[in-house]
């Protein structure tokens, strides 16, 4: 044990320690800053007091001259005498804030409770967006899409121009919601113990049947807002259709659309619209008829007039309202890599941080980073087919590999990660791995209506497919005459 002496241990034990050299000098170094306080504390201001009437509220402290705990030298003793012999010490106003205006602010009380404050979907947004833009919780968001029966209208349900009315606390935690959904339904959500619970209000009203008819101009949407739609059922129509039409392709000058609807009253007084109850697009000389149908569980669907769904398990396009930059093309030369290199899918350009859509149902298999597509989203619907997304700027939050999405809920947002020029989403559609051409592809539909149901739809719907029977044919004698006229 003895040689494994710690040689720090006696360094320390056998070296004598010194006091540095200033040490006996510190009482000196300290008298002339106690002199110093001493006439600070004594000395009277020349500066008249402060008006009464006009000074704000202060607080008054006033401050005793302390006396020298030891004797100073005997050279400064005369200046103590002197101070001691001069009046009392002034009193010293210190401004201080109330603390209650610190923290509420001048005019509000310290129990103030939650506001109510707007908040505005823009375009794009999902519930969660709009949430960060107003500072409100993130995870309150999430367990507000995800009610288990109203949970939808805040997910599919919202629409730009759409407004809440939030309910929160000072720290983001939202306590209540407000949502007008249409002229007929007003929705609320409050805080409970374990998340949120909603209601849904419906409020009687007039119905009167109201028709629209318009010519294909200058774009759907434009010329749809011109015949008086407004923004939501132009919205509505597009994806009632767009199983079928490919919005940014199939339509040309010359294409009619008619949508039949309730205008609502209460007491005389217009008070909005109801959803478009049936609706019909005259595409190349081919007729597409849509009939909203709502079964005894109450949810709602279009079908055609022969019991088939309108939406079918896929759609062609995942953006909205926008244009093909690349189609389908396996002989293509890449413009970036200026090689022929095959095009397996369908380029969509639109703006950059447009939300892209699922294409159909599906669960996500891979959600990250690859190569050329940059941000890529693949979601497998079965065995056999799969969806590609690619060139995302970004992913839509909350999804993960294994997460299970519904057609048209938001993945992703447009970009140009990857081998990109422009900002876009490239879309694939894969049978079995192959490529097919998502424009001409056969899309699998949902099962039709039958049995007791199938006739219920004919009963109670058959006056409305008569009336949308005479429009369209209306409108194929306009067009026909349009296309006789020099």
């Amino acid at each position: 044990m003895g040689k494994f002496v710690d040689r720090d241990y006696l360094w320390l034990r056998e070296t004598p320690q010194k006091s540095p050299r200033w040490r006996p000098w510190a009482p000196v170094a300290l008298v002339p800053v106690a002199a110093a306080l001493a006439w600070y504390l004594t000395t009277p201001t020349d500066a008249p007091p402060a008006d009464e009437a006009t000074a704000p509220t202060v607080a008054r402290v006033h401050v005793q001259p302390v006396e020298p705990a030891h004797a100073m030298p005997v050279n400064f003793s005369r200046a103590f005498d002197t101070a001691r012999a001069r009046p009392p010490a002034r009193s010293v106003q210190l401004a201080f804030a109330p603390a209650a205006s610190l923290t509420h602010g001048p005019n509000q009380p310290n129990d103030a409770k939650p506001d109510w404050q707007r908040v505005t979907i823009a375009s794009g947004d999902t519930l969660s967006l709009a949430f960060a833009r107003h500072g409100l919780s993130y995870m309150d968001s999430l367990r507000i899409a995800h009610m288990p029966h109203l949970g939808h209208y805040f997910t599919r349900g919202l629409q730009a121009g759409d407004v809440l009315e939030v309910k929160a606390d000072d720290t983001g935690r939202v306590q209540a919601i407000r949502y007008t959904v249409d002229a007929l339904h007003h929705l609320s959500v409050r805080r409970s113990d374990d998340g949120f619970t909603a209601t849904l209000a419906e409020r009687s009203a007039e119905h009167r049947q109201t028709s629209v008819s318009g010519a294909i101009r200058h774009s759907f949407y434009r010329d749809a807002l011109a015949a008086g739609l407004t923004d939501r059922q132009a919205a509505s129509l597009h994806d009632i259709f767009a199983r079928d039409v490919d919005f940014a392709r199939d339509i040309q000058p010359g294409d009619r659309f008619i949508a039949v609807y309730d205008t609502l009253y209460d007491k005389q007084k217009q008070i909005g619209t109801g959803p478009i109850a049936a609706a019909a697009l005259i595409n190349n000389g081919q007729v597409i008829r849509a009939v909203r149908y709502t079964d005894d569980n109450g949810h709602s669907e279009y079908y055609r007039p022969n019991g088939r769904p309108m939406r079918p398990a896929f759609v062609r396009a995942p953006v909205q309202y926008t244009r093909i930059s690349s189609p389908f093309n396996l002989n293509r030369m890449h413009p970036i890599l200026h090689r022929i290199r095959r095009h397996e899918g369908t380029d969509y350009a639109a703006p950059e941080g447009a939300p892209i859509h699922a294409t159909g149902d599906g669960r996500i298999i891979f959600r990250g980073r690859r190569g050329g597509y940059g941000n890529v989203v693949i979601i497998r619907h079965n065995r056999h087919i799969t969806m590609r997304f690619a060139h995302m700027s970004r992913f839509a939050r909350g999804l993960h590999v294994g997460s299970r999405v519904r057609e048209g809920q938001t993945i992703g947002y447009v970009g140009m990660t990857g081998l990109a020029t422009g900002p876009h989403v490239h879309y694939e559609f894969r049978v079995d791995g192959r490529p097919r051409n998502p424009q001409t592809v056969p899309l699998p539909g949902a099962p039709p209506l039958q049995g007791h149901q199938l006739a219920a739809f004919k009963a109670r719907d058959a006056a409305l497919i008569a009336k949308l029977d005479d429009m369209t044919d209306n409108a194929r004698v306009h067009m026909a005459s349009a296309a006789d006229s020099p």
